[in-house]
């Protein structure tokens, strides 16, 4: 069952049964502005996962691909069929985390995505 719980800012609409690419961009939560992510020893690689509020996971990882120039603050990461699946229909939690050159989680944004079913 999903419920809304708490509004995260960003909030993404997918289909059931769809693939879609997602843009996000990381917000440096200090000055409110988009975070410089050109550091590629602090922001080596990222991935991006939905969760139920039972803190089941939804689908696989998704890697997240950065856009050029990195000090933009955008990042991209695809939904897959199989997480819009339409038994993973509703409105979840989403988690964006960011690892450095040592594999250490080293920042994390969370956002809301609505799968939402087709008819």
């Amino acid at each position: 069952m999903s419920m809304r719980r708490t509004d995260l800012g960003e909030t993404y609409e997918v289909y059931t049964g769809t693939t879609k690419e997602l843009e996000a961009t990381i917000i440096n939560p200090d000055s409110g502005n988009a975070q410089d992510l050109s550091d590629t020893n602090v922001y080596t690689t990222g991935i991006a996962i939905i969760y139920k509020p039972d803190g089941t996971q939804i689908g696989g990882n998704m890697a997240i691909s950065f856009d050029t120039p990195r000090s933009t603050g955008i990042t991209f990461f695809t939904v897959l069929a199989t997480h819009s699946h339409i038994l993973n229909a509703g409105n979840w939690i989403g988690l964006i985390q960011f690892f450095n050159v040592g594999g250490d989680i080293i920042d994390q944004q969370v956002f809301n995505i609505n799968i939402k079913e087709t008819r």
